[in-house]
């Protein structure tokens, strides 16, 4: 680690080296700049302080040209007074120097005879100027100028004269704080002003006790020399200071003027950016410490770590694994496994000689040492060589892989070598090879035909029953020469798939017998798999020849049942229809009333059979399968309407109030005949046990569904009975079996219809109360259908009905209720005879009733078509039939004729017909 932070130092020299150098380099740059500026600065002072000394010469030039020294000088000058910077004073003397007129009033009357600057303008007749003297106390100096006056002659103009001789000025130090006022120096600078003798005239800003005070003797340069120049040197108030000065003897004023700029301050922005500038990189660099240090300390733990693991997962392998270093042999690294194998501890080996040789009856001929001596000594690379070691409980069998490990020179320095227990493998074999045996005894005596092929399909052996059954050997005759030809390509296409998708398959095929038989057998080939890989298949054959042919004959046998159910349906109902044809032809004839009684208990035994019949043969057409839903979308309303309406006359016969409550235009999924066949169902139902109160027939939206109920105040339904009610021929108190209740098939159809049409059925129910049954039927889409426009009502008289039937029986009592109800009746028995009889009449039919089936296989909708044709327009139609298959209705929805399913009572065909002509019939 120690290293690592020692180079990483080593990296980072020439960087921080290069930080100090530019910092350094920085900060003289700026001092050279400091030391420019403090030239330009005393350069700006030195021209300014020239600029008001020519300034002042000229003013006194002026005066002395003007006639002004009279008696109203002062008056003169104090009007030129207001006219004056603060610091600059004008006056006139006498030759002795005595002011006679002055700017400042105060100094009329004052002077001194030894003033040099007047003496030199008198002598020479020039601009002169003096040096520089306290007023007004020590620490107020002010600059003399003298100018001759030009007009001073007569008196005046005489050695001791009184009249004007000079002009004056005064030049106050104070200039300099004016001037700095009015243009700010930067800051951190200073100015200095002293005399030849180093007196201090001015420090600009001010410096308490420091005016009128000799420099220092640090400070004695600024009076030396000729010429400007610059020096670092520590200021009055003893700040070191860039300072660029100007000695009396360089600028002629008889002064030293100093500039000096705070070095420290101005160099404080160097040394901050200087300060940001290393923080980062401090930064960087400490982070970089950090980092390196800590990935240092990681590296080092995880290679702690790595080691542990290592040792960690060589102990929990089950190899064994030794390393060893070349040439010694030393044991560097091992795990319990290589102890176990080996069979001595390895701890302590430190040279060849010391492994055990364990081993024998290796592959190698005399070769009992570990081949991880021989990796060692000789290079040897050794790949799965057996080793066998025996103990007391048994031999312990390995699998050794040795090879050395050479350095770039080709040297051996290592060698490793890995131990895997084959023990338990060994063992494994040979119970595998035990188990084959026992598998093949038992497939071979197993009285089911078996077979085992290779994996890619071929045959590899066949057991005793299949040779018997097949009277074949493995080696016999073309492979599937047994198989039936008309089987064959099933059975090779079958096979294929399984095999290339390795999964089980299986196929029904005739086998032949040894005798020449075909008989059916069902096969199944289940692969056999060993580590995830296919190494057999295994098929067996099963004779199902007789079940085959008993399940042939039980689907003949529901054909059957199928056609009977339906001859049956068509032959029971032809004679009850004719029944109540009949029935409803005898109320013109039958007036006592007596004969009524009987008529109307004739009719109400009818009714019970019908319902009794209906009910039968709809439960035997569901088991048997036979009826398929024609599903599509039904506007609810008028459905339920109907019912309503065909239910209300027989609720009202006892004395109940049936509603149809159905606020939504909802539209379903369904079959219009089944799903009707389940509400008027639970209607009739609800009529039978209700004995007083409302029945109520509702639609509400539910869920994406519509839910169509039936509610009634009946009799109700205890839990106890609540899941035997939809079982067959299964009534809520009628313990007597009375018929007049029905059979009890009523909603065993209406849940055998339910899972036809997948509409769920719900049952809430309180003994003595009443109950409910809900229908779900899901949603479709609403269609807008115009409603038929009826027709307007047409007196019965001389009405024309075409009637077909080939039931004689059927036929006449069809005619009698048409004449009863006022019609003309044509009838007939075939669609030939009904056409020939309408031309002959030479009359347009008003209503047609016809059978379904006719003779001669011929069907009631052709025969309506063809009158239609005849006609030149649709008449309304309505078909009789016994048939209830989905045929039926989808051929007259097709046409536009009503169906009615045998028997029908003459009430529901009058309904029929009414709602076809939209009149009365």
């Amino acid at each position: 680690m120690v290293r690592w932070l020692l180079l990483l130092v080593f990296t980072l020299a020439p960087l921080i080296g290069f930080e100090v150098y530019s910092h350094t380099r920085l900060r003289a740059e700026r001092e050279a700049e400091l030391g420019q500026e403090a030239l330009r600065l005393l350069d700006l002072i030195q021209t300014e302080q020239q600029r008001i000394v020519d300034d002042i010469e000229h003013i006194l030039a002026t005066l002395a040209e003007a006639d002004i020294a009279g008696p109203a000088c002062q008056e003169t000058m104090e009007r030129l007074r207001q006219r004056l910077p603060s610091y600059l004073t004008l006056g006139f003397a006498d030759r002795s120097g005595i002011v006679l007129c002055s700017t400042d009033r105060r100094s009329v009357g004052t002077g001194s005879a030894d003033q040099p600057q007047v003496r030199q303008a008198l002598s020479t007749g020039l601009f002169s100027v003096g040096e520089y003297v306290a007023t007004e106390g020590p620490h107020h100096r002010v600059l003399p100028f003298a100018l001759p006056y030009a007009r001073g002659g007569g008196e005046s103009g005489k050695e001791g004269g009184s009249g004007p001789a000079v002009v004056t000025a005064l030049l106050d130090l104070d200039w300099l704080r004016q001037y700095q006022a009015r243009k700010p120096l930067p800051p951190n600078v200073t100015v200095l002003l002293s005399d030849r003798a180093g007196t201090v005239l001015v420090r600009v800003p001010d410096l308490q006790g420091i005016v009128g005070q000799p420099l220092p003797e640090r400070l004695g340069l600024y009076l030396s020399g000729a010429e400007t120049a610059t020096a670092l040197t520590e200021g009055l108030d003893g700040t070191p200071r860039v300072t660029a000065y100007s000695p009396p003897g360089a600028n002629g004023s008889g002064l030293a003027i100093a500039v000096g700029i705070d070095r420290a301050a101005a160099l404080r922005t160097v040394d901050v950016a200087t300060l940001w500038s290393w923080f980062p990189f401090l930064l960087i660099l400490l982070l970089t410490l950090t980092g390196t240090a800590w990935a240092i300390g990681r590296l080092t733990r995880q290679r702690e770590t790595e080691r542990s693991l290592l040792k960690a997962v060589l102990e929990h392998l089950r190899a064994g694994v030794v390393v060893a270093e070349a040439p010694t042999g030393r044991v560097i690294l091992h795990n319990s496994a290589a102890e176990r194998l080996i069979g001595q501890p390895l701890g302590r080996i430190d040279r060849i000689e010391d492994y055990p040789r364990p081993f024998t009856g290796g592959l190698v001929e005399a070769s009992s040492e570990l081949p991880l001596v021989r990796a060692l000594r000789d290079g040897a690379v050794v790949r799965q060589e057996e080793l066998r070691r025996d103990t007391p409980a048994g031999p312990i069998t390995c699998l050794a892989d040795a090879e050395p490990v050479r350095d770039p020179d080709g040297c051996i320095t290592l060698a490793v070598v890995t131990l895997t227990d084959i023990t338990e493998r060994k063992a494994g074999e040979e119970a595998l090879r035990r188990s084959e045996t026992r598998f093949r005894e038992l497939v071979e005596n197993t009285p089911v035909m078996m077979w085992i092929n290779r994996p890619d399909g071929g045959r590899e052996y066949y057991n005793a029953a299949w040779r018997s059954y097949t009277g074949r050997s493995l080696e016999q005759g073309e492979r599937w020469s047994y198989i039936h030809p008309a089987d064959y390509p099933r059975l090779l296409d079958c096979r294929e798939r399984g095999i290339a998708a390795g999964e089980s398959y299986g196929f029904d095929v005739r086998m032949q017998r040894h005798d020449g038989v075909y008989r059916w057998h069902v096969c199944r080939i289940n692969p056999m798999r060993q580590n995830d890989q296919i190494i057999a298949w295994v098929g067996t054959a099963v004779d199902v020849h007789d079940s085959r042919m008993a399940r042939e004959a039980a689907e003949q046998a529901d054909r059957s049942k199928s056609r009977f159910l339906a001859a049956a349906s068509h032959d029971l109902r032809q004679p009850m229809q004719s029944m109540f044809f009949f029935a409803e032809a005898l109320h013109s004839h039958v007036h006592s009333p007596r004969g009524r009684d009987a008529l109307a208990m004739l009719e109400r035994g009818m009714e019970t059979l019908k319902g009794l019949l209906d009910s039968l043969l709809d439960v035997s057409q569901l088991d048997a399968g036979v009826i398929e839903p024609r599903i599509e979308d039904i506007p609810v309303k008028p459905l339920l309407d109907d019912i309503g309406s065909a239910y209300a006359p027989v609720a009202a016969a006892k004395g109940l109030d049936l509603q149809v409550v159905n606020h939504h235009d909802l539209t379903v999924r369904s079959d219009r005949n089944l799903l009707g066949r389940m509400v008027r169902n639970l209607v009739e139902n609800a009529i039978r046990y209700t004995e007083r109160g409302v029945i109520r027939l509702e639609c509400h939206p539910l869920d994406g569904h519509a839910g169509i109920q039936v509610r009634d105040t009946g009799i109700g339904i205890s839990g106890e009975q609540m899941s035997w009610i939809f079982e067959e021929f299964y009534q809520v108190g009628n313990p007597e079996r009375d018929r007049n209740q029905g059979l009890g098939l009523g909603l065993a159809i209406v849940q055998k219809l339910s899972a036809l049409l997948g509409h769920p059925v719900e049952v809430r129910s309180e003994l003595g109360k009443g109950s409910v049954f809900r229908i779900s039927v899901p949603l479709g889409d609403a269609t807008e259908s115009p409603a038929p426009a009826l027709a307007p009502r047409e007196t019965e008289r001389g009405r024309l009905a075409v009637l077909i039937d080939d039931d004689a029986i059927v036929l006449m009592g069809l005619r009698s209720i048409f004449q009863d109800w006022g019609y003309d009746t044509i009838v007939a028995s075939s669609t030939e005879e009904a056409l020939e009889r309408l031309r002959a009449a030479g009359r347009r039919p008003d209503v047609m009733v016809a059978d379904y089936r006719l003779r001669e296989h011929k069907v009631g909708t052709e025969a309506i078509l063809k009158i239609r044709e005849l006609a030149g327009a649709p008449v309304p139609a309505v078909l009789l039939t016994g048939d209830s298959g989905p045929d039926v209705m989808q051929e007259a929805e097709r046409h536009g004729i009503g169906v009615m399913f045998k028997p029908v009572t003459a009430r529901l065909l009058q309904e029929a017909l009414t709602r076809q002509t939209g009149t009365a019939a």
